[in-house]
């Protein structure tokens, strides 16, 4: 990407130099009350550095308030996942047993009571 990046530049650092020996005029500026011989390249370089600022400010400032706000994002999560471990050790931990103390018995439910089954005697024969 960096290769990229530089070969883009040069190419428009070739190109500007080459606009500038190509149009190596001067113009005339007039101001109202002042007029000015200015070369046309440097108007060329001015109007873009103008026209490059205010964009170029405005999403410097956007980009440096999304860093604080993802700063203090990052270490309200790094609180909560802390808290959320202690959480976990808390509902792991047994009640009313202290911190390695032995584990007690499991308490075990009661059977429960099964009525004896009655047993009818057998009809009489023949009926």
């Amino acid at each position: 990407m960096n290769f990229i990046r530089g070969l883009l530049i040069a190419l428009l650092v070739a190109g500007l130099t080459l606009f500038a020996v190509a149009n190596s005029q001067t113009l005339t500026l007039n101001f109202g009350f002042v007029q000015l011989d200015v070369w046309l390249p440097l108007v060329v370089l001015v109007s873009f550095l103008i026209g490059f600022l205010p964009p170029w400010l405005r999403l410097s400032a956007d980009r440096m308030v999304l860093k604080r706000r993802l700063k203090r994002t990052e270490a309200a999560l790094e609180d909560a996942e802390a808290g959320l471990s202690q959480a976990r050790i808390e509902l792991l931990r047994s009640p009313g047993r202290p911190e390695g103390g032995p584990v007690p018995e499991p308490i075990q439910p009661p059977r429960p009571v099964v009525p004896p089954v009655a047993t009818q005697p057998p009809p009489p024969p023949g009926s």
